[in-house]
């Protein structure tokens, strides 16, 4: 397709905070922002589970729902959703075709807008155009420089703060935090899960500077697991104006719980507007689908798909791993080498049986040797394959029913390798 053509020619890696490009691109657009409810979505971690387990929610209660997330784990489309399902090859034609001769005179006036600069404004037009109820919008980098921050939103959320981009968000925590807290509006709540102190006070600075209210869900809810299986797990959350019971969540670990609150603490905020029954809430709980997060794709062996590309995120996936039985695990590694690489496998590489490095097409991806340098340090049985194919053919060969493959590193990791196992069982 012509249009993803265009796209494609477009640096996907080129990252250019600041606000500008994007707030000239969509006034050329008529401002298709001012005609969306959002709710805006921040955090190191946890913000597409948060987005996928609202929209979910909300598309159950019988709201139209439109959802922005990025990277994609399965197709370009799947970025740009309304009630879970990828905008069409159609109408991605038709609002790339609009969006395109805007683009050229933005970088004739300004520079030439980045990927996710025309990506966002395209969500956003598309968006506009369907009559949307709310719009959901996860924020690609940080936040207060983020394409995504060019609107007003109905709640703003930072799911929680750790070390991550330092290159373009800061050293420290706060300094991240602040970055993150930028979304926050006037007059608005705010959720987060966080039980950093540090970030903590960092928000609740920038909320009482914009007189805003800052919910923690974490201080807020209650939850107990009641059963666990490779196929979801059964808990209770009790919160602050009511309680829900045997919520049926097919996404793994206590983070997706956390997750879970946090997305009940923006439903019970936004309430007087949207409200949602307990029931539906259940029924929509459990008819999440967020692919690549803690994902098991295959049973016999069993294959779990996880993209977690940050010390946070791979302290999460340890601790899930962990309440799972197996014989052995087989960890199959690619990270990118702007990532603290370092961090992860030190979380997760002992965990494993045997680790097997390779490497994702993306540009940014770790040398395996630098890799394996740091994976001996944690153990010593690993082998090096660069062909992802070859990597999942030789293992699924040599595994057992009691055995787990994990495929880990990063969401560009997960994604390919998704599609070869898709393509292999069909």
């Amino acid at each position: 397709m012509a249009e993803m053509n265009y796209l494609d020619s477009l640096d996907k890696y080129d990252i250019k905070p600041g606000l500008e490009r994007i707030e000239l691109l969509l006034e050329y657009l008529g401002n298709p922002q001012d005609e969306l409810n959002i709710i805006h979505i921040a955090g190191t971690n946890g913000k597409g589970s948060t987005s996928a387990i609202l929209t979910s929610i909300y598309k159950e209660a019988g709201y139209k729902v439109g959802t922005y997330n990025s990277p994609e784990i399965i197709e370009f489309n799947e970025r740009i959703r309304i009630n879970g399902i990828n905008i069409s090859d159609r109408d991605l034609k038709e609002v790339t075709q609009k969006v395109k001769p805007l683009v050229s005179k933005v970088a004739q006036k300004l520079e030439k807008p980045s990927f996710f600069e025309v990506v966002t404004a395209l969500a956003i037009d598309y968006f506009a155009q369907q009559e949307l109820d709310l719009t959901i919008l996860e924020v690609g980098l940080g936040g207060r420089l983020d394409a995504t921050n060019v609107i007003n939103s109905l709640i703003s959320v930072v799911t929680n703060v750790s070390l991550d981009h330092t290159e373009f968000l800061g050293d420290t925590i706060k300094e991240i935090a602040f970055e993150k807290g930028g979304i926050i509006k006037e007059d608005q709540q705010v959720i987060t899960a966080t039980d950093d102190q540090e970030v903590l006070a960092v928000l609740q600075k920038i909320c009482v500077e914009k007189d805003a209210e800052l919910v923690n869900a974490l201080q807020e809810y209650d939850w107990q697991q009641k059963e666990s299986s490779l196929a979801y797990q059964k808990f209770d959350l009790q919160g602050p104006t009511r309680d829900y019971l045997d919520l049926r969540l097919p996404l793994l670990g206590e983070h997706q719980m956390i997750n879970t609150a946090t997305a009940m603490a923006v439903i019970e905020a936004l309430t007087e507007d949207y409200p949602v029954p307990i029931e539906t809430i259940q029924a929509g709980v459990t008819q999440v689908n967020w692919p690549g997060r803690l994902e098991v794709v295959n049973l016999d062996p069993v294959i779990i798909l996880d993209g977690a590309h940050n010390q946070a995120g791979a302290n999460r996936l340890k601790a899930a791993i962990e309440d799972l039985e197996f014989e052995n695990l087989t960890l199959v590694l690619s990270i990118l080498g702007d990532k603290n690489f370092r961090a992860i496998i030190k979380q997760i590489a002992p965990l494993a049986t045997k680790v097997v490095l390779t490497k994702n097409k993306n540009k940014r991806v770790a040398e395996i040797n630098i890799m394996k340098e740091e994976v001996i340090k944690y153990n010593l049985n690993v082998e090096v394959k660069e062909d992802l194919i070859k990597v999942l053919d030789d293992i699924k060969n040599q595994a057992t029913a009691k055995d787990i493959i994990l495929i880990s590193g990063s969401l560009y990791t997960v994604a390919e390798a998704r599609k070869i196992i898709v393509e292999y069982t069909e």
